[in-house]
């Protein structure tokens, strides 16, 4: 349950129930079976398509791809250490065109330790899992030595599974992809 939705609202003011956990896990579980069986792939945590039909929009977000928007409220990224973003209110972004003025309001250089967490927590939203040679090719530092505890013990829970090169959540790391991430921030 995320703070400042519908149903946030709802349960503190006690007009419904807060959802039973186990419940919505054997639903989650047999929404992902069904939609397996009828040929859907869960490519994403929080996405399923038919193969071939993955977002190019989102997962450009999860593969650190840059991207660039235009317009109003629009965010870009370089591809490596920049963000920035456009004016959100529509008024003054048009203000800021009509004076030829910059609309970006605010910008933000990742650190290295911050595009390393990214790395982690952005590769493992894609259920093929990341690349740890990618990250140590990127980095100059083996994800599996940084973080070994870590990484023991979300194998022992059942969370995460390396195979080769790959690492990625498990359909149970899925669900907890949270606790698996936190580590790497």
């Amino acid at each position: 349950m995320h703070e400042g939705t519908p149903l946030a609202k709802h349960i503190r003011q006690g007009l419904q129930p807060k959802p039973d956990e186990d419940l919505a896990i054997a639903m989650y579980e047999l929404m992902l079976d069904r939609a397996s069986d009828a040929g859907y792939e869960h490519y994403e945590i929080s996405n399923l398509c038919q193969p071939g039909f993955e977002s190019e929009h989102n997962t450009k977000y999860w593969t650190a791809a840059p991207y660039y928007g235009f317009g109003c409220s629009a965010h870009s990224y370089d591809g490596l250490f920049r963000r920035w973003a456009n004016e959100r209110d529509l008024a003054r972004y048009m203000e800021m065109v009509e004076q030829n003025a910059r609309a970006i309001v605010s910008e933000t250089q990742l650190t290295d330790s911050e595009r390393q967490a990214e790395a982690v927590f952005l590769g493992l939203r894609m259920m093929q899992g990341m690349s740890l040679q990618d990250y140590e090719q990127e980095f100059g530092s083996d994800l599996r030595i940084e973080h070994e505890n870590d990484l023991i013990r979300f194998r022992e829970a059942g969370l995460i599974e390396c195979n080769g090169d790959l690492l990625k959540l498990t359909r149970a790391g899925a669900l907890l992809s949270n606790e698996v991430f936190s580590a790497f921030v």
